[in-house]
């Protein structure tokens, strides 16, 4: 053969050995199948007390510990799905631990953005211009309060201008909400916002309404909200107008030119009213008026999680939700002390501790997001298995980042529906080499917290530490945990990579503590270190080389050193039928995982829903971006300019 002809053929050969080890998805399905998804047991409150009264105990008590520093935007609806899991409401507690830092933030940004607003108001000359995004924010908050007055007022010239019909169905205590996040959305996309995502907002806002509410509730919803954009441009200054202007002409589809004037003199004259009754307020009541402002539109998790609280607690057969604030100087350590001294927050510092906190009578902790959906029947499960001998003491389950998948960009789309193959499928198998802990759906035996000392508060990956000094220390292997969280996957490609990238990093700093640890047993710390090589370097290294192999062959091919002739047509078709089986597994997991999507911000038209695949053809794309972040862990570790620092997770609103 010559030499183009050659190189066809490794590459030919190189791209059959990757098929193969893609195959191993549906061995990995079959296998996790039999062992553990086609073995879970039907399982009731009455059967677990059966079992408990014959092993002459009580049933296990459970602590959900959930950290949550600036998660305010998930919070409520996280703890409100934790409250209801089946499972006795007197035998599991839901512990949230925030962060005394985020209180100390709100607190300076809130005042900040309260004497912006306050002088903008009052037309103190220099006040307008670029607006701090808290001020913005609370401005149009505060717009949204005064032109929903304007509108509910019945005199004058005001009265055809009460609260439409159509918005009748939003509770009182919702509308203004609501029509400060659509006001903020026009602002945010220069005075156009898509029909989708006014649908988002009004099913978010008001859970369950029909189409027919949401077609009737968004036109005086926009009636609304334009006049509040207008009195925040008049504000402003700087050419702000030209949002207005554009926004009359998407919003309202206004091609004459006497319905554009009509519908601009109109806005300028609700929002001029809007603007004047709240310059004309006092000095004193105007910043009593934004500083209570101030708390809704720019809530703390803590707010959030305190008004959630008192709502469980007036409804019946909620769980128990306790909240313990992380205090800004708190070393970190498993039963350690306040330093005078800020420290710096991470995931590990607060879990350790909440620990402390834990209720005396808790004899197994389960550990979640502040986005976590569970599976409500996980808790029955870990009992049974605690009820019925079996020797686990460190359960992990799959974690299906799946949930803001309409908001995801195209990529993380396609990352995110392979993750969650991976939990579902190829998990157990890992698990056989590894003992792989994930930060969330998570159950640990608390005497074995306890005994580990906690989380290590400095790790990246401190789930992965936790899981590896669970073996070399204790001996103890996690088991898979057959019961889904849905979760959240970060939505920019950006946040996808650091999020990665921390993984990476983490892992690699796993191996390096684990090799100076000298503590653990020898034999072990050489097992793990093994695995953990071949899982982590030499994985990340061959599966990004392998991503390098298409584009090179393209590029030799058109300046003529690749010659596919040497190949007959059957060999071509059967590629180019691999080519197919990819793209159709793709669209297979995005049917498969439609269930635990967020359908609030779904297309709303068949078209629509099903112009979510062609976004999947990016899958090639997507599979050199895959291992890229692992591959830059590694380069900056060479370096030694490896990220040191525990960068949150950015989360979608729900």
């Amino acid at each position: 053969m010559t030499g183009p002809q050659v190189i066809y053929v490794s590459a030919v050969a190189v791209y059959i050995v990757f098929f193969l080890l893609f195959a191993r998805f549906f061995l990995w399905k079959y296998l996790a199948d039999r062992d553990y998804w086609g073995r879970r047991p039907v399982l009731t409150i009455g059967a677990l007390r059966e079992a408990a009264a014959a092993a002459g105990r009580a049933l296990p008590h459970f602590t959900v510990l959930v950290p949550a520093r600036n998660e305010a935007k998930v919070i409520a609806k996280t703890v409100d799905h934790l409250a209801y899991l089946d499972y006795p409401r007197s035998r599991y507690e839901i512990l949230v631990a925030t962060d005394e830092k985020e209180l100390q933030d709100s607190g300076r940004a809130r005042r900040a953005a309260v004497a912006e607003v306050e002088l903008a108001l009052r037309r103190t000359p220099g006040a307008a211009g670029r607006w701090s995004p808290e001020a913005a924010r609370l401005l149009v908050h505060v717009l949204a309060e005064q032109a929903l007055a304007e509108y509910t007022c019945r005199r004058g010239q005001y009265a055809v201008l009460t609260t439409p019909a159509g918005l009748a169905w939003v509770p009182a205590s919702r509308r203004v909400e609501l029509l400060r996040d659509v006001a903020w959305e026009l602002i945010r996309g220069n005075g156009g916002v898509s029909l989708r995502r006014l649908f988002c907002l009004l099913e978010r806002t008001v859970p369950g309404p029909s189409a027919d509410r949401l077609i009737r509730g968004y036109p005086p919803l926009l009636a609304l909200a334009i006049p509040v954009v207008t009195a925040y441009c008049d504000l402003g200054g700087n050419g702000h107008g030209r949002l207005v202007a554009t926004m009359l002409r998407r919003v309202a589809h206004a091609q004459h030119r006497a319905t554009k004037e009509i519908l601009s003199s109109l806005t300028r004259l609700l929002s001029a009213r809007a603007l004047h009754s709240l310059s004309c307020e006092s000095a004193p009541r105007l910043r009593r008026r934004l500083e209570a402002a101030a708390e809704v539109a720019l809530p703390t998790t803590q707010d959030v999680l305190e008004r959630k609280r008192a709502e469980l607690g007036r409804r019946p057969g909620a769980a128990r939700v306790r909240h313990v604030v992380v205090p800004f100087d708190f070393d970190g350590s498993m039963g350690g002390l306040c330093t005078g001294n800020p420290v710096p927050s991470t995931k590990g510092r607060a879990l350790n501790y909440a620990l402390a906190h834990v209720s005396a009578e808790t004899e197994i902790c389960g550990f979640y997001d502040a986005e976590s959906r569970p599976d409500p029947r996980v808790l029955m499960y870990v009992a049974w298995k605690r009820l019925t001998g079996g020797e686990a003491r460190l359960f992990q389950g799959p974690v299906f980042q799946v949930r803001n998948f309409f908001h995801m960009s195209p990529l993380c789309k396609i990352a995110s529906l392979y993750q969650a193959l991976a939990h579902e499928w190829y998990l157990p198998q890992l698990f056989r080499r590894l003992p792989f802990v994930g930060g969330t759906n998570l159950y640990i035996d608390k005497a074995l917290l306890t005994e580990l000392g906690g989380y290590d508060q400095g790790s990246l990956t401190e789930d992965l530490e936790l899981g590896v000094r669970a073996y070399v220390r204790a001996g103890v292997w996690p088991e898979y945990l057959p019961y889904v969280s849905s979760e959240q996957t970060p939505p920019t490609l950006r946040g996808f990579f650091r999020q990665r990238l921390r993984w990476g990093t983490g892992h690699l700093q796993v191996m390096d503590k684990l090799r100076l640890d000298p503590a653990c047993d020898p034999q072990r710390k050489r097992r793990l270190l093994h695995h953990l090589f071949i899982k982590g370097q030499l994985e990340w290294t061959i599966y990004q080389m392998a991503t390098l192999i298409p584009p090179a062959v393209l590029i030799l091919y058109a300046l003529g050193y690749v010659d596919p002739n040497v190949l007959p047509s059957a060999a071509h078709a059967t590629l180019n039928g691999f080519t197919t089986v990819y793209f159709a597994f793709t669209v297979y997991a995005y049917l498969r995982y439609l269930g635990y999507l967020d359908m609030t911000a779904r297309p709303r038209n068949l078209l629509g829903h099903w112009s979510v695949l062609p976004q999947l053809v990016l899958l090639p794309l997507a599979a050199f971006m895959f291992p890229v972040p692992y591959s830059t862990a590694m380069v900056l570790k060479g370096l030694g300019r490896e990220p040191k620092s525990w960068v949150k997770t950015p989360r979608t609103a729900e």
